[in-house]
């Protein structure tokens, strides 16, 4: 009896794995998978740890005053909630080099990039 089960269970394992992929015939629908963009624990790992600013100073510092200290913004600052820390990375790399347009960016301007990172990784959801 064991070996009855043993060998359907082998017959069937066979045939799902005949099956496939879903993908469709002839490569159509296929595309290559771009690169991911590298994320804040990615530009922290590559510094040494005495290097790697703490997100809680560097937010308490520079993004507080502005955004609060939960981050639910303050007068006509914006809220930062519901970011993840690698869109809040992305946000703030391309405040800083001018791709988004902001009326108060001083602060986001004199963020290094190890600041940037260590500050996503602290808010970011």
């Amino acid at each position: 009896m064991q070996s009855t089960r043993l060998a359907l269970s082998l017959l069937v394992c066979a045939a799902l794995s005949g099956c496939g992929d879903a993908t469709p015939p002839n490569g159509e629908g296929t595309s290559q998978a771009e690169p991911s963009a590298p994320g804040p624990w990615d530009t922290l790992a590559a510094l040494p740890p005495e290097a790697q600013p703490y997100g809680l100073d560097v937010y308490t510092a520079k993004c507080a005053s502005c955004h609060g200290n939960l981050g639910q913004g303050v007068g006509k600052n914006p809220p930062i909630t519901g970011l993840t820390p690698t869109a809040m990375q992305q946000k703030l790399l391309d405040y800083r080099s001018g791709k988004i347009k902001a009326k108060q960016v001083a602060a986001k301007t004199s963020l290094s990039d190890a600041e940037i990172a260590a500050v996503s990784m602290y808010a970011g959801d």
